[in-house]
């Protein structure tokens, strides 16, 4: 309860508050803004090819041949939410040639993620384990590498992380009979968290039913506990509107897959889905395949990879454990941190079950692949220690000791992330490995497409160096691919009559067509490099 003091000061400064969280804000922003600068001077931003994936779907809806229908170049495998947040900014060429059009989403994710560590924690325990929390978070290596890329999991987090604000919120109010506005605000609020988490990852379609069945059952709660009849009926008209909106995610999307590709399940099944590239990758059988038991070993692993050394993620998982149990033992107090537990469950289904390997490099088969799921565990080690060194702190009676706690957590966290930055983090090390080849192939490949005439028209598959076509500046309009319905599938019926100049790579559709109609090509130039198929650069032949 506050103290006479402390009601006085809010009158006489009811705004500090929020000038304190704005502050927490500026900070959290700086420090993104600070991540971006160096591992963009270090040309690290578009190691991913994914990332560049990413980037190019986003700046294809707004660069393309058919702007009558740019909703079709949305894709069919990766949800759009990050690609529809991309695109303000792809628009100007320095910022989708530089990386940083992608960046910018992640970045604000970042600071909206820790905001909701803080919230999460700080409503619950004390704002001293909200802000420790916070920065347990906030300054993982991994995750300020992450946040600079066009990768979706900082945005997947956020607003996984604001759905459990926005249920704890929702289930106070429910249990405490507050303000029905309060309630009700919170309710919508979660849905839309839920909506936007299911709209970035497939690991929110895994989430949405199981937030929305807490959801009804804390609806049915608290309409036994209330007579006020208005207030049941606001609930569950907010209610309805969630749980359609919700069900309106799987549905939009199967039936935009249906349009663009014909085949509904082409995310799951099509040439371009986990399944398709497991077969192509000859990955079918891998640690963890068909034993859940396995899966869940590796991505725990995983997890506490992106914590840094071996010993101290170790150590923030026995903490995470020990805060879980005392999560567990004060249910009603802590229950709802018990879904951060969830990407867990959803993994190690997704390793056994859906063709989606993870592999380490400190156990077989030693690599370096998907890695950077194990940074959906990262709340549980901000949280959960966060939260035992609070109730350890309550409890003990000497004052000068509790500082003395949360400096040990603090330094333990600090060491592990020192450990990350000395070794590289992993996630960046990931990227690094698998881009070397890629790279190589891309950047000569740009070399050359620079020299090409600007008003010239080109003929490639887009799935394999599309980055090059970024490096060199080349307007996405100019280009017949894969996501261009029909030129895509009259250029391979006769490559010259459709286009000027023709890049083909070793084992693609355009290497195929080209191959057929040979004779209408003069071959320019061909590229290798390591590890990456040969491509060569035709034009067509003048009559």
């Amino acid at each position: 309860m506050p103290t006479r003091g402390s009601r006085n000061q809010q009158r006489v400064d009811p705004f500090r508050q929020q000038r304190v969280e704005a502050r927490f804000t500026l900070l959290l922003g700086a420090i993104s803004i600070a991540a971006l600068i160096c591992f963009y001077a270090k040309q690290q931003i578009l190691l991913y090819g994914d990332a560049v994936a990413h980037l190019n779907i986003a700046r294809r809806v707004v660069d393309n041949r058919h702007p009558l229908v740019a909703e079709q170049y949305l894709g069919t495998v990766w949800l759009p939410l990050q690609h529809i947040a991309m695109l303000p900014f792809v628009w100007s060429d320095a910022l989708w040639r530089s990386g940083v059009a992608g960046a910018i989403p992640g970045m604000i994710a970042y600071v909206l993620g820790a905001l909701g560590i803080f919230r999460l924690v700080s409503a619950r325990t004390s704002d001293v384990a909200g802000y420790v929390a916070a920065a347990i978070y906030a300054l993982n290596p991994n995750l300020l590498y992450l946040q600079t890329t066009a990768m979706n999991e900082p945005i997947f987090l956020a607003l996984f992380l604001w759905t459990l604000v926005y249920l704890d919120e929702f289930m106070r109010a429910a249990s405490f009979r507050t303000a029905d506005s309060v309630a009700r605000r919170a309710l919508e609020a979660c849905g839309i968290c839920v909506a936007g988490a299911a709209f970035t990852r497939y690991d929110g379609w895994f989430l949405a039913p199981i937030i929305l069945v807490i959801l009804v059952a804390m609806f049915l709660r608290l309409r036994q506990r209330t007579t006020d009849n208005r207030q049941r009926r606001v609930l569950l008209k907010s209610l309805a509107e969630v749980m359609l909106l919700n069900a309106l995610v799987p549905v939009f999307w199967l039936i935009h897959t249906r349009s663009v590709s014909g085949y509904a399940l082409d995310f799951a099944n099509g040439p371009y889905s986990a399944k398709a590239i497991a077969i192509r990758s000859g990955t079918l059988i891998y640690p963890g395949k068909d034993h859940l038991f396995t899966a869940a070993l590796y991505f725990l692993k995983a997890a506490k990879l992106n914590l840094g050394s071996a010993f101290w993620g170790d150590l923030l998982f026995l903490l995470a454990l020990l805060g879980t149990v005392l999560a567990i033992w004060q249910f009603r107090r802590f229950g709802v941190l018990l879904l951060l537990w969830l990407p867990l469950a959803f993994y190690s289904l997704s390793i056994a079950y859906g063709s989606v390997p993870i592999f380490i490099p400190v156990w077989y088969p030693f690599s370096y692949y998907n890695v950077r799921y194990g940074l959906e565990l990262l709340p549980v080690f901000c949280v959960f220690p966060a939260m035992l060194a609070y109730f350890a702190a309550e409890r003990v009676r000497t004052t000068s000791l509790k500082p003395a706690i949360w400096c040990v957590l603090l330094a333990a966290v600090f060491i592990s992330y020192i450990w990350a930055v000395r070794e590289s983090p992993i996630t960046l090390r990931e990227a690094q490995v698998n881009s070397r080849g890629r790279l190589a192939m891309e950047r000569a490949l740009a070399t050359q497409l620079v020299q090409v005439p600007p008003s010239a028209t080109l003929l490639m598959y887009e799935a394999e160096h599309v980055g090059a076509l970024q490096q060199a500046g080349v307007p996405l309009r100019r280009v017949i691919s894969e996501a261009e319905h029909p030129d895509w599938e009259w250029a391979l019926l006769d490559p010259a009559l459709h286009a000027q100049y023709v890049i083909a790579c070793q084992g693609d559709p355009v290497w195929t067509a080209a191959a057929d109609h040979r004779d209408a090509l003069d071959e320019m130039i061909s590229v290798i490099a390591p590890g990456q198929r040969r491509c060569v650069i035709y034009r067509r032949k003048e009559n």
